[in-house]
């Protein structure tokens, strides 16, 4: 786990708020990896063909890139 990726709940995702590089450098070694979120503690943060995604509960919810 990095504890200095912090992620943020948005309404329809998350948001990385802190620990971009970090978190993209833990998804370039491995498919999935683990950080902290705002209000709700560690996740885990999964990689797929479709995209990165937010293990939650059986359902997973998308990671929001800044565009």
């Amino acid at each position: 786990m990095y504890p200095d990726i912090l992620l943020v709940r948005q309404s329809d995702g998350y948001r990385v708020l802190h620990g971009h590089l970090h978190l993209t450098s833990a998804m370039a070694s491995s498919q999935e990896a683990f950080a902290h979120a705002s209000g709700e503690g560690k996740v885990k943060v999964v990689k797929t063909a479709e995209g990165i995604f937010i293990g939650e509960q059986g359902r997973r919810v998308p990671l929001l890139w800044n565009q």
